[in-house]
């Protein structure tokens, strides 16, 4: 009797670790780093990872012949260099130039996972791209280690693209270096176009609404509810649609019609095709098309169609 009742008691205990594991509150990182890993650069000139730091993470200052571009998911501490401190936190994505000596301090009660890319200077030196967008990060921050806060848009836009480098990375297939390249310049781009730290150290209601008009913006081909607006901004629907008729003096309905039936317009322009022009703006019902088209230019399609042939037919007979 003795024995079989270990034995359940070993199932049962057994059992609630596997529970345990399953529950994403309650599971740990599979490594957690006590010291810093130094992996070394891909051929690819690109190197993404995860570290996941232990309570008592240490770390020495160190110099790195190449740049690091870091988001914080979790955690808090410090970035410290050999004459200044630079307090880090949660949803923040930062640089740190090459060349430049430093080391993360962790909040014991706290201590952060780190996702980095790491990128090469020779990498640089040959993108026309990145040679743009690195003097322009100089030129907009007045720290020469950017920092920004990222709000709900922003953080989504930078988890997904470091998900896709990382699958990218693990697979190497055909494209993976291209694919790779493409996703560090959204990277450095949400981070060119990020609120600076030393700005606020916690998001307005604008800086929030400035994220759903750049969801809006990048998204208004897909179907968008107020309710998910709302939900970015962390305020009701009513809320959200009076916040944004005083910044925008639009509904939410009104914004995003004129938004598709502008990106229409430069389809059609593009393509002179009607169903093409519809389906890249968004619309899958071609009557809903034409009724909105209609109501926001005071013409169809067809006739704003033939009003640009007549412009361009003007053009034409005038040189």
């Amino acid at each position: 009797m003795v024995a079989i009742s270990q034995v359940i008691a070993c199932r049962i205990e057994l059992l609630h670790r596997l529970q345990m594991n399953d529950n994403p509150k309650t599971r740990e990182p599979s490594l957690r780093r006590s010291q810093p890993a130094y992996p070394p650069l891909r051929e690819s000139g690109i190197l993404v990872f995860e570290s996941h730091h232990s309570a008592n993470f240490s770390m020495e200052f160190k110099r790195f012949d190449f740049h690091k571009i870091c988001w914080i998911p979790v955690g808090r501490g410090s970035l410290e260099f050999t004459s200044s401190r630079l307090p880090i936190g949660r949803d923040e994505l930062l640089l740190i130039p090459a060349g430049e000596e430093h080391r993360f301090v962790d909040d014991p009660s706290a201590p952060p996972t780190l996702v980095f890319a790491h990128f090469s200077d020779k990498l640089v030196r040959e993108s026309v791209a990145l040679q743009s967008i690195m003097p322009e990060l100089s030129q907009r921050f007045h720290s020469p280690y950017p920092v920004v806060q990222l709000h709900n848009y922003r953080r989504c836009a930078v988890r997904d693209t470091f998900k896709r480098m990382l699958l990218e990375q693990s697979r190497n297939h055909c494209g993976a270096t291209a694919v790779l390249h493409a996703c560090l310049i959204d990277l450095l781009v949400l981070l060119l176009r990020g609120e600076p730290v030393q700005k606020a150290s916690s998001l307005s209601r604008d800086q929030a609404l400035d994220g759903t008009l750049d969801y809006i913006e990048s998204s208004f081909h897909k179907p968008i509810r107020v309710k998910d607006l709302a939900e970015m901004c962390g305020i009701s629907s009513r809320r959200y649609s009076d916040v944004f008729k005083q910044r925008t003096g639009k509904t939410v309905v009104q914004y995003l019609s004129e938004r598709r039936i502008t990106y229409a317009q430069e389809r059609l322009q593009q393509t002179g095709q009607i169903m093409y022009a519809a389906l890249a703006a968004g619309y899958t019902d071609i009557t809903h098309f034409y009724r909105v088209f209609k109501r926001m230019t005071n013409m169809t399609p067809g006739e704003y169609l033939k009003q640009i042939s007549s412009v361009e037919e003007q053009s034409d007979s005038d040189s």
